[in-house]
């Protein structure tokens, strides 16, 4: 009997844990604009909230979690062909200041040692500029990269390339890591 008091218990919590931070997350992207909890007719520049897959990762360890944080909705608003929007905030007062956009899709946030702001990983697109299988045609990729915020930039930089693939094959990061981290650092094309 205390068996399945203890389960219902710990599900319900789940359930309820789960639901508080869905709600927490609509109510912060209805306020940045990201999307709207309104059921008021007649705004159909704004997905409502309901409809979008909603990313909030939260970048200020040792803080609470909407001082420093990136948050992704993805919808038909903030996305295309090629990724969603995603944008790191900082709290100023009560309301929001977007300090950097990166496009593409979030993929991770690596923990990194004390309160030191979390690595970001981000999986972009690549459309043909570099020959990855080596046969003279530029190809199409697939390239996972890693971001580490710099305090005195204000700003997310490039710090590593981890993966590459394309049409289907994974191609190491390896031959080509020096050349795209010096092309990426001097101006990122998903980075604004």
């Amino acid at each position: 009997m205390w068996h399945f008091i203890g389960t219902v218990f710990a599900v319900f919590s789940l359930f309820s844990t789960s639901w508080a931070q869905g709600t927490f997350e609509a109510k912060l992207a209805e306020q940045l604009g990201l999307c709207t909890n309104s059921r008021a007719v007649g705004n159909d520049f704004v997905s409502p909230c309901s409809q979008c897959k909603l990313q909030f990762v939260s970048l200020s360890p040792g803080q609470a979690a909407d001082q420093f944080f990136l948050m992704e909705a993805r919808s038909p608003d903030n996305c295309g062909s090629g990724g969603c929007t995603g944008t790191v905030y900082r709290k100023h007062g009560q309301s929001y200041v977007a300090i950097v956009n990166f496009f593409g899709y979030f993929d991770r946030a690596v923990a990194r040692p004390g309160n030191a702001t979390p690595d970001i990983v981000y999986i972009h697109n690549e459309t043909m500029k570099h020959d990855f299988t080596g046969d003279g045609a530029k190809d199409r990729a697939v390239i996972k990269v890693k971001y580490r915020w710099n305090p005195q930039r204000q700003n997310f930089e490039v710090t590593d390339i981890l993966a590459i693939e394309t049409a289907g094959r994974k191609v190491d990061p390896g031959a080509f890591r020096q050349l795209l981290l010096q092309e990426y650092r001097q101006g990122s094309p998903w980075v604004y």
